[in-house]
């Protein structure tokens, strides 16, 4: 199977690099190469890039030029997660869509940050999905799944098990994109998700180690994104 997944910054580096989330991604990356499974990914910028982005913000920084901040974040945490990945990973982030692609027919892992201003990585991995004909994209929060409300800010918020892309696309509305923007997705990402109709799955950080076994059929706390 083809499978484009995308760490959120937000798990990958939550205030500092979680050494231990790398250490879980890398296992299930092997585990999946291992399965004969062929695996592109994109990886978020989290609070490293919220930090530069807010300090921008401070100083005056135009909009456009906080998000290539923003996207440097992205690569830097790219350039982490290649160097723990090893030989298995294509050697420096990939920023063209079509070069992902050949890295990976060439046998290797590509891995990508942010591409263009204005899109969360969210789209990125949308994106790169469908231009890779991936069969399945999973994104990995720190959230373990899709709720009706901010399950952090909001008690009443109940966890969706699956739902539609069109109603997701509802649930997500049409937010304005800002740099640094928390959200259940990037609605460019729903969009393109709707287009390509691939099925999704959001789950949450303690999954990424069962990633292959949930690829196998084993049950899953996450959300599945369906028609």
């Amino acid at each position: 199977m083809r499978i484009t997944i995308c760490f959120g910054g937000s798990i990958l580096v939550p205030g500092a690099p979680d050494l231990t989330c790398i250490r879980d991604i890398v296992k299930a990356v092997r585990e999946l190469r291992a399965q004969d499974h062929e695996v592109l990914i994109v990886v978020g910028g989290g609070e490293l890039a919220r930090l530069y982005i807010n300090a921008a913000q401070e100083l005056g920084v135009p909009g456009i030029d906080q998000d290539q901040i923003g996207i440097a974040a992205t690569r830097l945490n790219a350039q982490l997660l290649i160097a723990a990945l090893g030989e298995i990973a294509e050697p420096a982030p990939v920023t063209v869509f079509e070069k992902a692609v050949r890295v990976m027919f060439k046998n290797k892992v590509p891995v990508m940050g942010g591409t263009t201003p204005g899109q969360t990585t969210d789209a990125v991995a949308a994106m790169l999905a469908q231009v890779s004909k991936s069969e399945l994209l999973v994104f990995f929060t720190n959230v373990d799944g899709v709720y009706t409300a901010d399950p952090k800010l909001d008690p009443r918020a109940k966890k969706l098990d699956r739902l539609t892309p069109e109603e997701l696309a509802k649930l997500v509305g049409s937010a304005e994109f800002k740099p640094g923007m928390k959200s259940i997705m990037d609605p460019v990402a729903v969009k393109l998700i709707q287009r390509i109709n691939i099925k999704t799955l959001v789950l949450g950080r303690h999954e990424i180690r069962r990633l292959p076994e949930i690829l196998n059929g084993a049950k899953h706390s996450g959300t599945i994104i369906t028609r």
